[in-house]
């Protein structure tokens, strides 16, 4: 079955729901998705008695400016993650000028597929396809995007992948971005070789190798913000609960780097899987090793996937 579940109003920015968000169910665990609304997961959580306990922020918002997204669920990074330096980039012998974000003025940010709509095939009680097609605009080459969604007994798996449909190569970058629950003395766990250092902007500068003591991190959440992003991953993040339960986010493909996000006050925790650092297709043009851009030529496809486990 293939729904649709958004459109924009008439003269405005917003999203709006059209139909039922599709529900996926295994087990006690539950996920709503959004696909109209940028192809979002819009709720991850565990049923127990009757009561729903969430893993990801819920997304209860039926309308939203796509700019100015509620910090819930889990949305996807392509055909970028995070910014572009002053929204500019040269590849192939071409310029390209994407729009400022209004969240940082005069950087693109986190890619655009999460504001627009993707359509949405059910496979089965507990697994979908939500598909974007991408006809040039500002981002001046053909692609499909895809995230299969699965949900089992104990995670939700999200494999998301850019197909070139251009007939020459692309630059592309990936990742994911959920919204997970956070609560004071919950626990971050993982392990990290690199980490990037980065400007007053945000931006990507240079990487910095830890030492083997510097490289296991063991953080614990709290009222402090901070945005920091690591390399040489390991592909694994723990976080232990403060009620004594723990979640597991694993990544593969190339979601190889790792962006950990947390505002001031706590309310939310990002682990975000992603494909490159902050500014990456520049800096791999100045010949910056390790940035993570990848290429994509006419007819390829380039792939990657994060589980999020209860254990």
């Amino acid at each position: 079955m293939r729904v649709t579940t958004a459109d924009h109003a008439p003269g405005s920015e917003t999203i709006r729901e059209t139909a039922p968000r599709p529900l996926l169910a295994a087990g006690a665990l539950r996920a709503a998705l959004a696909p109209g609304q940028g192809g979002r997961v819009a709720g991850f959580w565990r049923e127990t008695d009757g009561q729903a306990d969430p893993i990801l922020m819920p997304m209860a918002e039926a309308a939203f400016d796509p700019l100015f997204w509620p910090k819930a669920g889990c949305y996807p990074l392509a055909p970028f993650s995070n910014r572009i330096r002053d929204g500019r980039f040269r590849f192939g012998g071409r310029d390209v000028q994407l729009p400022a974000h209004p969240a940082c003025p005069p950087h693109a940010l986190h890619g655009f597929s999460q504001l627009r709509a993707w359509s949405c095939a059910l496979e089965n009680a507990s697994a979908a396809v939500m598909t974007y097609a991408h006809e040039p605009d500002a981002w001046p080459w053909r692609f499909t995007a895809t995230q299969t969604v699965r949900l089992s007994e104990t995670a939700l798996a999200i494999a998301i992948a850019i197909r070139n449909e251009d007939a020459t190569p692309i630059p592309v970058g990936l990742g994911l971005h959920p919204y997970l629950v956070a609560r004071h003395g919950d626990r971050v766990r993982f392990n990290a070789g690199i980490e990037w250092s980065q400007d007053e902007a945000g931006c990507g500068i240079a990487p910095q190798r830890l030492s083997g003591s510097e490289a296991a991190h063991d953080l614990r959440h709290g009222a402090a913000g901070m945005t920091r992003y690591f390399a040489d991953w390991d592909g694994r993040v723990l976080i232990d609960r403060a009620d004594g339960r723990r979640i597991s986010i694993k990544s593969d493909g190339v979601l190889d780097q790792l962006v950990m996000h947390a505002p001031e006050g706590g309310a939310y925790l990002c682990v975000e899987p992603v494909s490159h650092v902050a500014d990456a297709f520049n800096l791999a043009a100045r010949g910056v090793q390790g940035a993570g851009t990848r290429v994509a030529g006419p007819g390829e496809t380039v792939r990657g996937s994060m589980t999020i486990a209860l254990e």
